[in-house]
């Protein structure tokens, strides 16, 4: 038996990066891989976001591979893939780590955010009253307690000493408050893993001040989105940050970095963001393909490492390696 793992181009770069990916995938993991076609270059053709079967091929998977997928905010839209996708799965858990290099990063750095993914200010609860736009902020006490169980799971699992909400509760008290309320909750019943909270402000100020600011950091949506982009700055790139998003029974994996149209199609975005992302689906899929899948996501993972400390980048890292050069560099370092 071997994973089926479905596979989403994507818009912009999204094409380059996943190619790039797969072409180490195919050669050092036996898989099925499943093209689902989608994102507004599907729709400038079709008239359709995604395939029609899409979801059915998504469901069929063990897994999702994606790159980033545009979603047009003048002309003609369609509503997002990326949303849609998150609701039909409960992809509630999105996973965000970031390691700093040495020569790389403006500061040291081994965390991992837990970003709540399905409520808060991204809700999708908006209305326009008159001359008055309002949108609902919504966090839910069951929403906020399994995320808060999956960042204190997480910790254990990768034996990490602490976990730390971030919130503005000296704002939204409640809101947030019933948020940290949960963690709290959730926290004494993992004695073994320390737990402590920053409002969001001052987290961000110790992200770009402090050498290995946090371990764990459990974020509703919105502080997650915004704290994300901070961390992949202190890293040295949004390309070198990978990310899973991850429900009961399903999970999907890209990098953090977007669409990225003004180096599109040049050959020279960087794909390790991917290849991390590709990382941690194999290690994901340890759980039903057993530990051979998972020591290979590892050693991905530490290819990656070796590629950036040989200097082997793309121009966004001041390099001048193509796209492809850095994807054979981490095989060969396989």
């Amino acid at each position: 038996m071997r994973p089926k793992i479905a596979v989403i181009r994507g818009d912009g770069v999204g094409p380059e990066v996943i190619d790039a990916t797969l072409s180490v995938l195919e050669r050092v993991v036996d898989a099925e891989f499943v093209e689902v076609r989608a994102g507004r270059a599907y729709f400038n053709e079709t008239g359709l976001p995604m395939e029609e079967d899409g979801m059915d091929k998504l469901r069929g998977s063990d897994a999702l591979l994606k790159g980033p997928i545009a979603t047009p905010t003048k002309g003609r839209s369609y509503p997002s893939v990326n949303l849609r996708i998150r609701r039909e799965f409960d992809l509630y858990a999105n996973i965000r780590p970031f390691r700093s290099y040495e020569g790389i990063s403006l500061r040291r750095m081994d965390l991992v955010m837990v970003r709540e993914n399905v409520e808060g200010l991204y809700s999708g609860e908006e209305e326009l009253q008159g001359d008055v736009a309002v949108t609902k902020r919504v966090i839910t006490r069951s929403g906020a307690r399994r995320i808060a169980e999956f960042a204190f799971r997480l910790a254990e699992k990768e034996g990490r000493a602490r976990v730390t909400a971030i919130h503005k509760k000296n704002v939204l008290k409640v809101s947030d408050g019933l948020f940290l309320e949960e963690f709290y909750r959730v926290a004494s019943k993992h004695p073994s893993v320390e737990a402590d909270d920053y409002i969001v402000d001052a987290a961000a100020y110790r992200l770009v001040k402090v050498d290995y600011p946090f371990d764990v950091m459990l974020l509703p949506n919105l502080y997650g989105d915004i704290l994300s982009d901070v961390a992949a700055g202190v890293v040295g790139s949004l390309g070198l940050c990978g990310s899973a998003q991850i429900g009961d029974d399903y999970a999907a994996f890209e990098p953090i970095h977007g669409t990225a149209e003004d180096i599109a199609g040049r050959g020279i975005a960087n794909p390790l963001g991917t290849i991390l992302a590709a990382s941690m689906m194999l290690e994901w899929l340890g759980s039903k393909y057993g530990h051979e899948i998972v020591d290979v996501g590892r050693r991905m993972r530490e290819a990656v490492d070796r590629t950036v400390e040989d200097g082997v980048l793309t121009p966004d890292l001041g390099g001048d390696a193509t796209t492809s050069e850095v994807a054979e560099a981490v095989l060969e370092r396989m």
